[in-house]
């Protein structure tokens, strides 16, 4: 299962941190709380860091010019279970009616991964999300007790520490 993540605003990493990419098709009107309903597209990314990965999930919201990102509720997994948390977010993406295409990142050269990930709006600071790039440096508030809170923030520190390890 998948969870927002509030305060990533957009992905601020090299583009050799990348592992996998799939990008939508098509745009796909969606409605998240907070903006108004609109197109957006998808992005599933596999960020490696060492012996773990992390899989985002993000949504570009065409309109309002802003990523939403999604991350698994157990944070960052072992190189071992990436097939299987890969599989998770493409079914997530693909069940807001998204139809996700490999981009075949991995055999690209890398001066062409690096213009093909700059290229990306998730990757771009908006004049909005400048102000924050990449995870706030703010401590996570306390959890209300709800079981989807706690995931929550465990994925928060948990995408906090991995980006940090970077």
């Amino acid at each position: 299962m998948f969870v927002q993540h509030q305060q990533l605003k957009f992905l601020n990493v090299p583009a050799a941190k990348v592992a996998r990419l799939n990008t939508s098709v098509s745009t796909v009107q969606l409605a998240f709380s907070g903006f108004p309903p609109q197109l957006a597209e998808a992005y599933l990314v596999a960020l490696s860091g060492g012996n773990k990965v992390l899989i985002l999930v993000g949504f570009y919201l065409t309109e309002s010019k802003m990523p939403i990102f999604f991350v698994p509720q157990r944070g960052e997994a072992p190189v071992e279970e990436i097939e299987q948390v890969f599989e998770e977010g493409f079914v997530f993406a693909e069940s807001m009616g998204f139809i996700l295409s490999e981009t075949d990142y991995h055999l690209l050269t890398s001066e062409d991964q690096q213009k093909l990930w700059q290229s990306l709006p998730i990757c771009r600071a908006t004049e909005v999300s400048t102000a924050a790039p990449a995870v706030a440096g703010k401590k996570a508030r306390p959890a209300s007790g709800s079981e989807q809170e706690n995931y929550r923030l465990r994925s928060l520190e948990s995408l906090g520490r991995f980006l940090a390890s970077m």
